[in-house]
């Protein structure tokens, strides 16, 4: 059997902000989460054990990608602070994670110090983040590929 694997603690701030912009709906067990740039809408389906989703990090990379941790969260599956989720309100991941090539710790560090110079509490950031991603290391989610759904 094959699991997905852990994605790296940045991708939780992406999780974030597709919650703070309500950017994931639901539907009968299945979900669409639609990107920071607006661009893409993403499909998760959830299956009796796991989740399928076509976003690039889940379908090819075989790690939980940020559309399926949001739709954790938003189940109560993973618990959050809805408080910190806000902070990454109206973030375009899309372009930063470009601008940097997809350095995902150097873009969440850009974002994560404009929070500190906000006045925001940047280690209570961190520690709740750290809540979340323990939460997701004890995950033990069957990867599939679906053939429904497949990458645009």
């Amino acid at each position: 059997m094959n699991y997905y694997k852990i994605p790296i603690i940045e991708k939780i701030y992406e999780a974030y902000s597709a919650i703070a912009d309500n950017r994931i709906s639901a539907g009968d067990n299945i979900f669409y989460a639609e990107s920071s740039d607006h661009a893409k809408k993403y499909t998760i389906t959830k299956t009796e054990d796991s989740y399928i989703s076509n976003d690039n990090m889940s379908y090819f990379m075989q790690t939980l990608g940020y559309p399926i941790i949001a739709t954790m969260m938003l189940e109560g599956k993973i618990e959050y602070n809805g408080e910190v989720a806000n902070y990454f309100k109206n973030i375009n991941w899309k372009k930063i994670n470009t601008e940097f090539k997809n350095d995902y710790v150097k873009a969440a560090e850009i974002i994560l110090n404009q929070l500190k110079e906000s006045g925001i509490d940047v280690e209570f950031v961190k520690a709740e983040t750290e809540k979340v991603y323990s939460q997701i290391k004890e995950l033990k989610l069957l990867y599939t590929k679906s053939k429904i759904f497949p990458p645009k």
